[in-house]
């Protein structure tokens, strides 16, 4: 069997996956993969399934590959999963998000399933938004949100300095997703992870909302690798 990093890359060439973007799909920083990850594949993915098989779980649905393909792939075996099971529960998509350079509208665009212990932390009236834009990816962060993704938002949480929030411009009719900063006198600062995107400054006779406090955020890696990311190569 050859080099089982290799394989990772010939993978993610097919996939049309760059480090950077894969590594986010995983849920790491982007520098992960170059970093951590190829020079060592077998330990990492050894240590995932003991210390981190959340992580393992979408490393493969990153790379599409069942455990079966993985290790005849990569020649690295794969133990079987945990027989714990994550209970899951459906919550509604009511449409699309602009991350500051994409799209917004309100439409029914069918469910998600997000772990059972979300629903039952937050409660009823969760609904889910898919992402469209970039301004709220960025490389050197260790978290991120890619265009393709989905937030789940909970509407009646009060926002706290730093959460994730879905506002709605009115004036405009169009929603946003930033982060939530207030400030001592009476405005806010709604800010975005990608530093090419300047933060929109609301002032108190602005006519935008806030509509809730984002809880999770979930990838479908077929809808995020259609998206242009920006990174760098």
């Amino acid at each position: 069997m050859g080099d089982p990093a290799e394989a990772i890359r010939k993978r993610l060439h097919q996939l049309g996956l760059s480090q950077a973007r894969f590594s986010v799909m995983v849920g790491k920083s982007p520098g992960w993969a170059a970093a951590r990850f190829l020079p060592n594949v077998e330990g990492a993915v050894r240590y995932m399934q003991y210390r981190e098989p959340e992580t393992l779980t979408r490393l493969l649905r990153a790379l599409q590959w069942t455990p079966e393909e993985f290790s005849q792939e990569t020649g690295i075996p794969l133990e079987p999963p945990s027989p714990e099971i994550i209970q899951m529960a459906q919550v509604p998509v009511v449409g699309v998000v602009s991350a500051g350079r994409g799209e917004s509208y309100v439409e029914p665009l069918g469910h998600v399933e997000v772990p059972q212990e979300i629903v039952a932390r937050y409660g009823d009236g969760l609904f889910a938004l898919r992402v469209s834009g970039d301004s709220m990816f960025c490389e050197e962060l260790p978290y991120a949100i890619p265009p393709g993704a989905y937030v789940v938002v909970a509407p009646h949480l009060a926002p706290q300095p730093g959460d994730v929030v879905v506002v709605w411009n009115e004036e405009h009719n169009v929603g946003y997703l930033k982060e939530y900063q207030p400030k001592e006198k009476g405005y806010q600062v709604l800010r975005s992870w990608n530093p090419e995107v300047p933060p929109i400054v609301v002032q108190p006779e602005d006519s935008i909302r806030i509509q809730g406090v984002v809880v999770y955020v979930g990838f479908n890696p077929r809808e995020v690798q259609r998206k242009a990311l920006r990174v760098r190569p």
